[in-house]
C-alpha cells in the first residue's frame, strides 16, 4: 500500500506545450511529497483508510523525505480504538475562527457525538483527522449536514 505520495513532476513545456517562457503567474511553490496517513479534509479519510486509492493532493506533508515509511513515526503510531454502541457514528465539524479580521483563518475541529438528534447538546469527544485516519474497525461512510452543522458518518467495518 503506498503511503508516501510523490509530488507531481514539473513539465517545463506547460499545459499548452508551448513552454513557460512568457509572463505567467504559474510560478508557485515547489511541491513536496505527501503522506497518505495525514488527511487534511474529511473526504480524504476514505483514501487514508485504504491507501491504494490515495492520490497526491489533500494530505499533509511527508515527515521523512527519504521515503523510509517503515521508520516513520506517523506510520508507527498506535491505532486508536472507538467504542460505540451503534454501527454508525456521526462526526460533527465545528469551525473555529483564528486571527479575526479580513484574512482570518478558519480551523475545523471534529467531534464524535453520542446523540446526533440532540445537536450540540449531545455529549461529544474531540478527535483530529489524523486520529480518525488511524481508527481501527471504522471507515468514512458519507457526508452529513443538518441544522446544527456539517459532518460525516463513520461506519463500523
Amino acid at each position: 500500500m503506498p503511503i508516501r505520495l510523490p509530488a507531481p513532476r514539473h513539465d517545463p513545456r506547460g499545459p499548452d506545450g508551448q513552454g513557460w517562457n512568457r509572463l505567467s503567474l504559474n510560478a508557485g511553490p515547489v511541491y513536496a511529497a505527501q503522506c497518505a496517513l495525514r488527511p487534511l479534509a474529511p473526504s480524504k479519510l476514505f483514501e487514508a483508510h485504504d491507501t491504494r486509492r490515495a492520490t497526491w493532493g489533500g494530505f499533509g506533508p511527508c515527515v521523512r523525505d527519504s521515503g523510509d515509511c517503515a521508520a516513520c513515526p506517523v506510520a508507527r503510531r498506535p491505532r486508536r480504538r472507538l467504542a460505540a454502541d451503534s454501527d454508525r457514528v456521526l462526526v460533527r465539524e465545528r469551525e473555529r475562527h483564528i486571527d479575526a479580521g479580513l484574512f482570518g483563518r478558519v480551523r475545523s475541529e471534529y467531534l464524535l457525538v453520542a446523540d446526533p438528534a440532540a445537536g450540540w447538546e449531545s455529549p461529544a469527544e474531540r478527535w483530529s483527522l489524523d486520529e480518525l485516519a488511524d481508527v481501527d474497525g471504522w471507515r468514512y461512510d458519507r457526508p452529513h449536514a443538518d441544522e446544527h452543522s456539517r459532518g460525516f458518518w463513520l461506519r463500523r467495518t
